[in-house]
């Protein structure tokens, strides 16, 4: 009888109150609690890292071109009648992507010497070597930290034939407005107020080289992140330059010739921003509120600022705080400015 007694008592003694169970569950939810915002920047980390891989492979292969060509690509480009491709094509070769950059001269066009073939001029939507490529997604025009579908059916034309073409999450610096040295003659006002300019590293319809970065390569941003929302198109997730994925320029000449010519017309493209923002701004005017102007800006869903790759290659996270005068010295390459801290 003592021996069944004592037994019980022990079995009793063995279990767990309502009051010990929820105090276990309690201090659970605590250690999650602390321990998932560590995962999550630990995610975040490893993110903004592959990004910051993606580049110095962009950088790489931008100098792997410029040893071959002597000049930096194309920023964006014009195509016979219509937008032809941007410094995101050129570089394909230089970034083990040979393959899909040779589908242009296996369709009758070559984007090297601007021989056409057939009737289709625009390679963005109407060629039959882009339609090869609609779906195509090139790894190293991704940020993972983006939230934004990299794949975007931008226009009637894609739409119709149910493909869709690759957005892309990094631009490329054509300089910025207004110039940090106060000249006038850099940039070309568009009828929509937006500014493009020819004091940056990456330009419309011509090219410069290292001769033609005076202030000095670690001071000059050749390619920045762009792959968060432009805040006008923030509902409809789509990113600046996000419309028309591999195109370039829509018109013929330079920003000179634009300059030399009539003031204030339609002028639009892709593949470059002239910076006119500091980054991820919560506000945009006119100069940006379409994905095809001119100065759309830097943006990312890294917390606390964007990443950039510089003429020499180095690859810099800059924060939103940075002053505006500090980036757009950045984002110009002979302005004969002191940089400032950022």
């Amino acid at each position: 009888m003592r021996t069944c007694l004592s037994l019980r008592r022990e079995s009793h003694r063995g279990g767990f109150t309502l009051v010990e169970l929820l105090v276990v569950i309690a201090i659970i939810g605590v250690l999650i609690a602390l321990l998932l915002p560590a995962v999550q920047q630990a995610r975040e980390a490893a993110r903004r890292m592959s990004c910051s891989n993606n580049l110095k492979q962009l950088g790489l292969a931008t100098h792997n071109y410029h040893d071959t060509y002597r000049s930096f690509p194309f920023g964006a480009r014009y195509y016979i009648t219509k937008a032809g491709t941007s410094w995101r094509w050129a570089l394909l070769p230089f970034m083990e992507q040979s393959a899909v950059y040779d589908l242009d001269k296996a369709s009758g066009y070559n984007l090297d010497t601007y021989v056409g073939g057939g009737t289709q001029t625009n390679i963005n939507a109407y060629s039959s070597y882009t339609r090869q490529i609609l779906g195509l997604v090139i790894d190293g025009y991704v940020c993972p930290s983006s939230a934004i579908d990299p794949l975007y059916a931008y226009n009637a034309q894609l739409r119709s034939i149910g493909s869709v073409t690759q957005g892309h999450h990094y631009v490329g610096i054509m300089g910025a407005y207004p110039d940090p040295a106060g000249r006038t003659t850099t940039y070309y006002k568009t009828q929509y107020d937006a500014y493009a300019t020819d004091n940056g590293a990456l330009l419309i319809n011509t090219t410069t080289g290292m001769q033609g970065v005076v202030d000095g390569t670690s001071n000059t941003i050749l390619i920045s992140e762009q792959s968060g929302n432009n805040h006008a198109n923030a509902a409809t997730r789509k990113m600046a330059n996000y419309h028309t994925g591999w195109g370039g320029c829509a018109y013929n000449g330079t920003v000179a010739d634009w300059r030399a010519g009539t003031a204030g017309q339609h002028r639009y493209g892709n593949g470059l921003t002239a910076v006119f923002h500091t980054p991820n701004p919560t506000s945009v005017g006119a100069e940006a509120n379409a994905e095809w102007d001119f100065n759309t800006p830097l943006t990312s869903f890294h917390p606390g600022g964007i990443q950039v790759v510089l003429v020499d290659g180095s690859v810099r996270f800059v924060p939103d705080t940075i002053n505006l005068t500090t980036i757009q010295q950045l984002s110009v390459r002979d302005d004969g400015q002191v940089v400032g801290e950022y």
